[in-house]
């Protein structure tokens, strides 16, 4: 009687093992669906959110701080809507394939080309040869929604991991500056500098040193392949300290060795690539009053001229929470004295005020090198700033200079208020403010209707 040989332990562990993968792989399907539909909502809501808490902070901060936080605002908010994006289309895909099984379950024989009158015989015979059948199709979306949530996943941690050493280096420039005593400006753009410079240092070498040229070029082994091959072992290491290779390799190389090199490096670095975009975007799309628009006859020079809501604080909206610009309270005034809040923004003008006043002295200094920075008229007779003080509104979420201008005199109507900043360099900025001057006086003498 023959009998097989035992089965080996080393054999029987490897069965095992993957017994149990399969198992697993047969749940997968539905965990990438749960977690793709709660990542989707929530990284909706995300953008939003983030845009709202940068808003609050950034206002106060100038220079590294500011460079620092518009880089985590922006990487983060165009990560959540690239990863969005990403889970959408696994949705998608997953729905479809779900539809075709759905499909398979109900007609396992397929498509029957026999039954089909809604074409011609030419058209149906070119569709047979041509489509795939009901179980390569199902594969084939099972392959994409596999794909896709993977890719995710690697754009996810290296965007994060970027973001990260980013903000590290930006770190290290502020401390630096701090222990020497002064301003490394701009923080921001050294930080970037010092990353792109690590990344050339690391990563230029190792594709020149190991490239398919070079190997090429010298197959056999010699003294000047052994050195090569130390030097680029050591820089890889180094890659492996600054990036979580065990994280991200992987993934990358499973679906780079996979996929087609081209269509897998232009998708990859076209998501990294949106993650900065829709970032920007986002800022972008709250600052322009629209982003694709046909305004040929009233053009954002028109509206400089005319009403903008961001300087009346009745009209402002949540499109206007960017626009750091002289306020008034309304467009309709009534009141004997018009107030004027004129924002102090760090970012914007601490620069101006270190030429106009190098150090920073008392309070009353303080507050007379911030009047500096503005010129007022109203209908072109200048208004003395020396009545102006300090002021900070938390309705606002702003600090700077508040007055009073008095109205008493004035003609009801309209009149325009003229607001310049910085108006001693040579391209200062310039505001427009009209407004209705209507008292209730006029109003008790007007004649009664009949």
């Amino acid at each position: 009687m023959n009998s097989e040989p035992a089965e080996s332990a080393e054999a029987q562990a490897a069965r095992e093992q993957r017994v149990g993968f399969e198992s697993l792989r047969e749940r997968t399907d539905e965990l990438e669906l749960i977690i793709s539909g709660i990542s989707l909502l929530a990284l909706l809501a995300l953008p939003g959110w983030l845009f709202e808490r940068w808003v609050q902070v950034e206002l106060h901060a100038e220079g590294q701080r500011h460079q620092l936080l518009t880089l985590a605002f922006q990487l983060a908010s165009g990560l959540s809507m690239t990863l969005a994006g990403a889970f959408l289309l696994h949705l998608a895909v997953r729905a479809y394939w779900v539809g075709l099984i759905g499909l398979k379950a109900a007609f396992p024989a397929g498509i029957r080309w026999d039954a089909i009158r809604s074409i011609g015989p030419l058209t149906r015979d070119y569709h047979r040869r041509t489509l795939v059948d009901l179980d390569t199709a199902i594969d084939a979306a099972d392959r994409v929604a596999s794909i896709v949530f993977a890719l995710v996943s690697l754009v996810a941690l290296s965007v994060l991991w970027i973001g990260a050493l980013l903000v590290v280096l930006i770190l290290l420039v502020m401390g630096v500056g701090l222990l020497l005593g002064r301003d490394l400006e701009p923080g921001g753009s050294v930080g970037m500098l010092l990353f792109a410079g690590l990344m050339l240092g690391i990563l230029l070498p190792v594709l020149l040193l190991d490239s398919a040229w070079l190997a090429r070029w010298q197959p056999a082994p010699s003294p000047t392949s052994e050195w090569r091959r130390r030097l680029v072992e050591k820089l890889v290491r180094v890659q492996s300290i600054l990036f979580p290779q065990r994280l991200i390799m992987p993934v990358q190389l499973s679906l780079e060795s996979n996929l087609p090199s081209r269509s897998f490096t232009m998708l990859f670095l076209l998501l990294i690539t949106s993650t900065v975009v829709f970032g920007d975007l986002q800022e972008r799309a709250v600052r322009e009053f629209a982003l694709v628009s046909s305004y040929a006859y009233f053009g954002d020079a028109d509206a400089d001229r005319g009403l903008r809501s961001a300087h009346y604080e009745n009209l402002r909206g949540t499109r206007d929470v960017l626009a750091r610009v002289p306020l008034i309270p309304a467009d309709m005034i009534a009141d004997g004295h018009l107030r004027l809040f004129l924002p102090y923004v760090p970012e914007r003008d601490n620069a101006v005020l270190r030429g106009l006043c190098p150090q920073v002295g008392e309070p009353a200094q303080r507050r007379a090198c911030l009047v500096r920075l503005w010129e007022v008229s109203l209908d072109a007779r200048p208004a003395d700033l020396a009545t102006f003080m300090q002021a900070e509104r938390r309705d606002l979420e702003q600090r700077g200079l508040q007055g009073y201008l008095n109205l008493a005199g004035l003609a009801p109507g309209e009149h325009v208020l003229q607001v310049r900043w910085n108006a001693a360099s040579g391209r200062p900025a310039e505001f427009r403010i009209p407004f209705w001057f209507s008292p209730p006086y006029q109003q008790d003498l007007a004649p009664a209707k009949p």
